[in-house]
């Protein structure tokens, strides 16, 4: 009987990798799905009617690793990885980390080439008669700079919420480099010397 039981068991535990890969993958793509509005952030900031610089971090922000946390019943003391969560909460939360970082990266570094590309051909444009002179390129500056100080915001606050998770942000080499592309000036030259 106890040879049965044991070969049971081990036929089980088995299983523990195959299973942790494909709850994090869930994680990871739930998590990653949260990200889509960086990508049109720009378009966002052009829309909007208030033009201050901003001050907290976007909605989404809050809500990318909100799976990792509802997977192990972090607010609600209730979710399906709960009885597994002093293990593997840290574990689950750095890996899924990781790949949301790099497609952070991946979402910011296409969102600034688009910027390049729109700031060159404004630049290639001959000028038109405006009686308000050069309102436009000054308006242009401004947002590209509030759009800047928006990423910083949601990167450090993304930072943030990863470390409630135990994760080790700090010590994220993926983590420094999104930091530095989120800090980094969106004017002409900067985006070569970032990637």
């Amino acid at each position: 009987m106890t040879v049965a039981l044991r070969a049971a068991v081990q036929n089980l535990t088995t299983l523990i990798p195959s299973l942790s890969s494909q709850v994090i993958s869930i994680l990871i793509r739930r998590a990653s799905e949260a990200l889509q509005p960086v990508r049109s952030m720009p378009l966002q900031f052009r829309a909007m009617s208030n033009k201050r610089p901003p001050s907290e971090p976007s909605f989404f922000v809050s809500g990318v690793l909100r799976p990792v946390r509802a997977y192990f019943g972090v607010e609600s003391g209730i979710g399906p990885g709960g009885p597994s969560k002093e293990e593997l909460m840290r574990p689950y939360g750095e890996e899924v980390f990781e790949a949301v970082v790099q497609k952070y990266i991946f979402y910011v570094t296409a969102m600034r080439k688009k910027e390049e590309s729109l700031r060159k051909l404004k630049k290639g444009k001959k000028p038109t008669f405006s009686l308000f002179g050069g309102a436009p390129k000054e308006e242009d500056g401004r947002e590209e700079e509030r759009i800047r100080q928006q990423m910083v915001l949601d990167v450090e606050a993304f930072g943030k919420d990863a470390e409630t998770l135990g994760v080790d942000v700090q010590g994220s080499a993926s983590f420094k480099s999104l930091h530095e592309l989120a800090i980094a000036p969106l004017s002409d030259g900067e985006l070569g010397n970032t990637l």
